[in-house]
This record gives structure tokens, C-alpha cells and sequence, in this order.
């Protein structure tokens, strides 16, 4: 069952009616529940009497050299390891993934391939065993799926994920004095997980949005999918405040000035909240499948820090990545995850002022009317979302219109009271 350990230790002081808090907050969980499909590819998968290791070793041979014929090959297609036409057709039917490197995806494709009459033609099988699966032919069913009889996928629950979160809170807090109250926040944390949240309950394929880097980039070991969680923020900064407005009647400025012009100008407070944030962590994908059939590996990089991104215009379009740096990243090599791994990059941050002014007018002694002006996003910034993080894109790296945020938005309303 899922187990959760949680530890804090708090410090609080007061200062002249302002009060200090610090505190620190520690969270531990394991044994987390999670979905995941089970029927992964295994491209280290061996068969005995060939002079290779596995499907990989024999995929890298083919890939390598135009005119090698491969044993492995031979006998999983053909039940026949001399048959060279195992390794033709290989070939024929695999030309893009091979020249990718998409060694899951030919594992896939071999493990699903039913007879055909091309396939009777190279000598793969007859007639009799037309729209039968090759595997099953040759005697090999089990070699790349655990589970072929389920084609579409295999999705299983368990409970061995776990997760790790520290927290440093800074508040300081000002009861409403002289007009002024205000508490602000700053929050240095760190979270990470092998799995931010469930995939199993929509569909992931080999998909490679952002929500795919919880999926497990190879069953064999999960512990690869460990780093910063999908929303890990590692600074925050939160303030509200209320501030009454030192002008008009018994207030700092302008104190006695004619009474009809306090009606209009005294007397009216404002209130807000502001949010800055770091950006959340993000995974770029290879755009091909070199270790699983199920998710795509990440990308190779030479030389990328976690915060190199930044926004910058070219040719009109906003990126996250310049051309100089989208140039460092490349697939990695058929059995390889990604040096980058799961959210290895840092996002755009986040910030939004919301502000708002009102005031109340008395109109008789027991009927008033408040009028309140409310601003969302009052300065209108933009908090742009992800970047396009697959490198066979050809938008890699571009931001599109997409944002973490809302345009300015003003809204007046108004109270009667009686």
C-alpha cells in the first residue's frame, strides 16, 4: 500500500506587529500506485544458434552494412537462419526506422508482422499460413512482447513508484496597520519522482508530449525516470496585500478637503496578488523509439545546461532555443535512452499581478454602494508555455501561441447595500 512520511519544523518571531516565519517541510512516498504498459518490446531479446547477441546487436549489423545478412533475422522471419530473404524483407519493409535507428519500432513491427504474399514470394512462409503471425510461424511468440496476443498494449497497475520533495518557506506577515497589510512568500523547494502523475489513464502510445515522461522509459529499469518532477518549481514568490489610500478624510493626505471632493477621490483602497515563478522542468524527445515501443527516448545533447533556454525572436517567431543551440541535440544510438533524459530542461517562468481598486460611498446612513474595479494580469505579461520538444520537428524549439496565463482581463462591479 502507498506510504507517505511527512516532517517539518517551523520557527516564528514577531517584529514591531510584523511577523517572521520560516519553515521547512520534507515528504517522503513509496509504494505509489501507477499504470503502465507491460508489453514492451525487448530488443535485447537472444535466440541461440546465431553469431548475435540480440535483436539490437543484429538490428546495428543490418543498419551498418547494406549487404550483411543476418542469421537473427533470417530465423525470426523465416524459421530459417541460411534464408536470406528474412534480412531483404527486413529491409524493405524497414528503410525509415532502420536509417533513424528506431530499433523498438522494427522489434514492434517484427513481432506484429503477419504473412503476406510478398512474403510468400521471398520464401518467409506459404500459402497456407497467409495473415498468420511470423513469430508464431517460426516458433519465436514470445521473443519481443511478453503478452503478443495483445497488440494494442498491456496496461498494469502496481505500486512501486516513490517521490521526494524538500521545501524552504520564507513569510513575512503584516497585520493591517496604518492602512497597510501585506504577507509575502518565498518558497526554494525541490521535488522529484520516477512519475508525476498517471498516464494509464489516457492514452501515451509512442507519444511524445509532456505527459509521456512519467511513462517508464524501459521497464527493465525504472529508476531511469527518476529526476524533478513534472511540477517542480524551484523558486516561488507569492504576496497579497491591502492597502487603504493615504488620501481623504482621516486618512494621511489631504485630509480636509472639501467634503463633496472626498466623496469623489478619498476613501478608496486597493488589494492585490502577485505570483513569480521558475519555470517547470520539460523533456525534449529524440522523436524515435530506441529502446521502447511504448514511449520515445529522449535526446542526445553536447553541452546543454538545464537553463541554457531563453526567449528569443527569429524571423518572427518566438523559440526557446536559438539555431546554434537546437544544433547540439541529435537522436541517440539504438539501445540508448538520451544523455538529456526525463525533464532535464527548464521551461519559461511565470508571473501575474492581479490588482484590484474599490471604494464604498455612503448614501444615506443605513444605504451605501461599493464600486470595485478588478484587473487580472494587470500588466498584461505573457508566461509562454512549453517550447516544441521533439527534434525531428520541424519547429524545434519554437513557442507557439500557447500560454500558462490569460490576457488582462478588467472587470467592474457593483453593491448595493441596505
Amino acid at each position: 500500500f502507498p506510504q507517505v512520511h511527512e516532517w517539518s519544523l517551523s520557527f516564528q518571531r514577531e517584529i514591531r506587529k510584523n511577523v517572521i516565519e520560516v519553515n521547512y517541510i520534507g515528504k517522503h512516498a513509496v509504494h505509489l500506485l501507477g499504470g503502465y504498459n507491460v508489453n514492451q518490446v525487448n530488443i535485447f531479446a537472444a535466440v541461440p544458434g546465431v553469431p548475435e547477441s540480440s535483436f539490437l546487436d543484429a538490428f546495428n549489423r543490418v543498419k551498418a552494412d547494406a549487404t550483411y545478412n543476418s542469421p537473427f533475422i533470417n530465423l525470426i522471419m523465416s524459421g530459417n537462419a541460411a534464408n536470406n530473404g528474412g534480412t531483404a524483407r527486413f529491409r524493405a519493409l524497414n528503410t525509415t526506422a532502420l536509417s533513424q535507428g528506431s530499433a523498438a519500432t522494427l522489434a514492434l513491427n517484427v513481432s506484429q508482422r503477419t504473412c503476406q504474399s510478398a512474403d510468400v514470394t521471398a520464401g518467409l512462409c506459404t500459402n497456407a499460413q497467409l495473415n498468420q503471425r511470423l513469430l508464431d510461424i517460426t516458433g519465436f511468440p514470445f521473443l519481443f512482447q511478453p503478452y503478443p496476443q495483445f497488440t494494442g498494449g498491456l496496461n498494469v497497475f502496481d505500486s512501486n513508484d516513490y517521490s521526494h520533495y524538500n521545501g524552504l518557506q520564507l513569510i513575512l506577515r503584516r497585520r493591517i496597520n496604518n492602512g497597510l497589510g501585506f504577507q509575502v512568500g518565498y518558497t526554494y523547494s525541490l521535488s522529484k519522482d520516477n512519475r508525476s502523475w498517471d498516464p494509464s489513464l489516457s492514452t501515451v502510445s509512442t507519444g511524445s508530449v509532456q505527459s509521456a515522461s512519467s511513462t517508464p522509459f524501459d521497464l527493465r529499469n525504472r529508476n531511469l525516470n527518476y529526476t524533478w518532477s513534472d511540477f517542480d518549481r524551484r523558486h516561488v514568490f507569492q504576496g497579497t496585500y491591502t492597502y487603504d489610500l493615504p488620501v481623504g478624510k482621516e486618512r494621511r493626505f489631504a485630509s480636509g478637503m472639501p467634503k463633496v471632493l472626498d466623496y469623489i477621490i478619498g476613501g478608496w483602497q486597493t488589494s492585490g496578488t502577485i505570483i513569480i515563478a521558475s519555470g517547470r522542468p520539460f523533456t525534449v524527445y529524440s522523436g524515435i523509439n530506441t529502446v521502447s515501443n511504448v514511449v520515445q527516448s529522449t535526446a542526445d545533447c553536447s553541452g546543454c545546461t538545464r537553463d541554457m533556454g531563453q526567449l528569443i525572436l527569429e524571423s518572427g517567431r518566438n523559440f526557446w532555443f536559438s539555431a546554434s543551440q537546437r544544433a547540439l541535440f541529435s537522436a541517440p544510438a539504438p539501445g540508448s535512452i538520451g544523455n538529456t533524459g526525463r525533464n532535464f530542461f527548464l521551461a519559461p517562468h511565470y508571473n501575474q499581478w492581479d490588482a484590484s481598486l474599490s471604494k464604498k460611498f455612503a448614501i444615506t446612513e443605513k444605504v451605501s454602494f461599493g464600486l470595485r474595479v478588478d484587473a487580472r494580469n494587470v500588466l498584461n505579461s505573457v508566461s509562454f508555455d512549453n517550447p516544441t520538444a521533439v527534434i525531428t520537428s520541424s519547429i524545434f524549439g519554437r513557442i507557439n501561441d500557447s500560454v500558462t496565463n490569460n490576457a488582462r482581463r478588467i472587470q467592474f462591479s457593483g453593491k448595493l447595500s441596505f
